[in-house]
């Protein structure tokens, strides 16, 4: 049973890693933007790196705390409070991060349509961690209702 929990979980890291590397490194054909980088003030220059700087960290702690989560399934520790947390703070990462590169996008004069579907899945997959933060919470609750009476 670990060792397929594992191996899902590696496959999870590659596939987000193998979705990330075209949005950094590979560039679509023809992207357009509208804002001219040395037409910024000092101001949106500085915003405009405090939110790169924001998505960054927060990409580097999705991975973080995804792995702490996967560790701790690893010595059997599956409906703890810390996985509860780590998984409430993953989602809460991930709806940051993806926050953040909608504003970037847009900002650099992306089409808003073409920017929500750039960043839709990251959205998905911080919801999709909090809704599991909410379920490892309820059968916390369930795991110490069932010890108290037994």
């Amino acid at each position: 049973m670990k060792k397929f929990i594992n191996i899902l979980c590696v496959l999870i890291l590659l596939l987000t890693l193998v979705g990330l590397i075209p949005d950094f490194f590979v560039s679509g054909g023809s992207v357009e933007t509208s804002v001219d980088p040395q037409s910024l003030s000092l101001g949106a220059a500085v915003f405009l790196l405090l939110v790169l700087l924001v998505a960054l960290v927060s990409v580097i702690a999705c991975f973080v705390t995804f792995i702490k989560f996967i560790l701790n399934v690893n010595r059997n520790e599956v409906f703890t409070k810390k996985n509860i947390g780590l998984l409430r703070k993953y989602g809460g990462f991930a709806l940051l991060s993806g926050l953040c590169m909608f504003f970037i996008i847009v900002y650099m004069g992306i089409n808003i349509n073409e920017a929500w579907t750039d960043c839709i899945d990251t959205f998905i997959e911080g919801l999709f961690a909090l809704l599991m933060g909410e379920v490892f919470g309820i059968g916390l609750k369930l795991q110490e209702g069932k010890n108290t009476a037994a």
